[in-house]
């Protein structure tokens, strides 16, 4: 399991592109593409949106090591995923044994401007991130539709985009 994250981040966004990903993933609930995570409210409605989401990185974390070999998992640079329903963040650092589960990352960087600096940073919606593992909509339309948003230095982010398409589910509806 990769390390699931409890960041402060001291702005009102957790991510300043992640508005930008709520609102393509408001056009794709609209047009029938991806299905709206369910909102229930109660006592324990959090607690179960962030079981949801944990379990969402686990099926990604399985995906991307099952279509990765050891050598190419661990060319991957450390990266972060924000799913940004409830601001859950996952941290993936690549071992030979898959990501490690017991790492404690640092705070991600999300506001220099200093590109080497900068993290990297996977921003989508827990629906998105169903849809697409569910083979609703390839990689490509993700990207393009800002559904899966990729911000660090563009080497990192070129890194993790071809990772995605090597992870692109066998079966996608087009």
């Amino acid at each position: 399991m990769c390390a699931v994250c409890e960041f402060k981040i001291e702005f009102g966004i957790s991510h300043p592109l992640a508005l930008s990903v709520a609102v393509a993933t408001r056009k794709a609930i609209e047009a029938d593409l991806i299905e709206a995570i369910d909102i229930d409210e109660g006592a324990l409605a959090a607690a179960r949106k962030r079981m949801a989401a944990v379990e969402a990185l686990n099926l990604l974390q399985a995906r991307i090591e099952d279509a990765h070999t050891e050598a190419c998992l661990l060319d991957l640079p450390d990266f972060y995923v924000l799913l940004i329903e409830n601001d859950t963040w996952g941290f993936f650092h690549a071992t030979t044994e898959g990501f490690d589960p017991d790492i404690v990352p640092e705070i991600p960087d999300v506001t220099t401007t200093e590109e080497a600096k900068r993290s990297n940073i996977v921003i989508m919606s827990e629906a998105a991130l169903r849809g697409w593992l569910a083979g609703r909509f390839d990689v490509e339309h993700a990207f393009r539709e800002s559904l899966f948003v990729i911000d660090g230095p563009q080497i990192h982010a070129d890194s993790l985009t071809r990772m995605f398409y090597a992870t692109e589910p066998a079966t996608v509806a087009h």
